[in-house]
């Protein structure tokens, strides 16, 4: 089998330099089109995303290979500096929410190292960094509920469970104790920053159990919020 370089670049400048440095072949694809708009892994071959992610729409992009029905095997990507912190976060760091908790439910994350504005030419404003992202092959049940509920409840990161709950999802008509039966007053009382991302899938179980419509909506959503 032979591995196939695709090449992915929107700025039609750059295509004349990088059709003469690298001349198409059988095995090299030089495509000028917007990578959130690609379609990855539509052939369900498996492959690999090395990327210096276009700054202004790196997380969608992300969360779009990340959450994709055919997943990257291994990414190793460059970020702005302030956004990989983010990813890279654990529960109690300064830079955890949701981000954090998307990237942990779906899979290990690990930074490389930070470059400075003098590596590139020209230099750009910010700081960067690389990452290598090893994405889970098969999520577990009830991770695209916990994304979604964690989305909702981030909004509201100061707050306690029960509070956040209560204005995040109004719809329900239930309070967080009623459908979380297994969070006693304590864990109720906890800021939604004092949760980690395992509490989010277990809050997303109990939701299936006692409110089943709620979790199969939490369900959809969560694949939507990666796909756009």
């Amino acid at each position: 089998m032979t591995d196939d370089l695709w090449l992915i670049e929107r700025d039609a400048r750059l295509m004349g330099s990088l059709r003469a440095a690298l001349p198409e072949e059988s095995r090299i694809r030089i495509i000028e089109t917007d990578a959130l708009g690609f379609d990855f892994g539509s052939d369900l071959s498996p492959y690999i995303v090395v990327s210096n992610l276009p700054y202004n729409i790196s997380v969608p992009l992300y969360l779009k290979l990340l959450g994709g029905d055919f997943p990257p095997v291994f990414m190793v990507l460059m970020f702005q500096r302030e956004v990989a912190k983010r990813l890279v976060a654990k529960k109690g760091d300064p830079d955890y929410g949701h981000l954090s908790v998307v990237t942990t439910l779906l899979a290990r994350i690990s930074k490389k190292m930070d470059l400075q504005p003098g590596a590139f030419s020209p230099a750009p404003k910010v700081q960067s960094s690389v990452v290598t992202v090893l994405p889970a092959r098969t999520p577990e049940e009830g991770t695209w509920a916990a994304i979604a509920l964690s989305r909702k409840l981030f909004c509201y990161r100061r707050k306690s469970l029960s509070r956040a709950f209560r204005i995040a999802c109004p719809e329900t008509g239930k309070t967080a104790g009623e459908i979380f039966p297994r969070a006693d007053s304590a864990f109720l009382a906890r800021k939604i920053d004092d949760l980690g991302p395992d509490d989010f899938l277990n809050l997303a179980i109990q939701s299936k159990d006692h409110l089943p419509l709620f979790f199969d909506r939490m369900h959809s959503e969560g694949k939507e919020l990666l796909k756009t």
